[in-house]
């Protein structure tokens, strides 16, 4: 069972991954993910994070962040996303590996690309993954390194 917090963050991260367009179909996604919460929490949670019912370009209800929280500082994103979901960051030749918890590699992917880091050629996420490319041996390294220290 993930702590409000994390639970909170998941939430978070999906809404800016993907269109969601109802309570339900957020509930259903979590699930997806292995967190198992009640359409109560996940209105309470929603309600917390001050998530706001928009129309999508296609004029589709969705579901976004408030204003203030998607122009957050990158690095300080970054920083709390790996301290809250990474397991491991390691290196090999010019790649840099992130092991995450389930579900959260993709946000962790989103707010790696938004740091715009010189040394990352880009990267791609999986469920649980975020590859990381480098235009050599030496960045990945560097890369690798500060990816920790942002984490902490």
């Amino acid at each position: 069972m993930l702590s409000k917090r994390s639970r909170q963050q998941l939430i978070r991260n999906v809404v800016l991954q993907q269109r969601v367009g109802t309570q339900l179909q957020l509930v259903n996604t979590l699930r997806a993910l292995g967190c198992d919460v009640t359409q109560a929490t996940v209105s309470r949670d929603m309600r917390e994070l001050g998530l706001k019912k928009n129309r999508d370009s296609m004029g589709r209800p969705c579901y976004t962040l408030p204003d203030n929280e998607q122009r957050r500082d990158p690095e300080a994103a970054c920083g709390r996303m790996l301290r809250e979901f990474a397991t491991a960051v390691v290196h090999a030749q010019n790649l840099v590996v992130v092991k995450s918890e389930v579900g959260t590699a993709p946000g962790l992917g989103r707010v790696i690309d938004q740091l715009e880091h010189e040394l990352i050629v880009g990267c791609v996420a999986g469920d649980d993954t975020v590859l990381i490319v480098t235009v050599g041996t030496d960045e990945a390294v560097q890369v690798s390194d500060y990816l920790k220290k942002l984490g902490g």
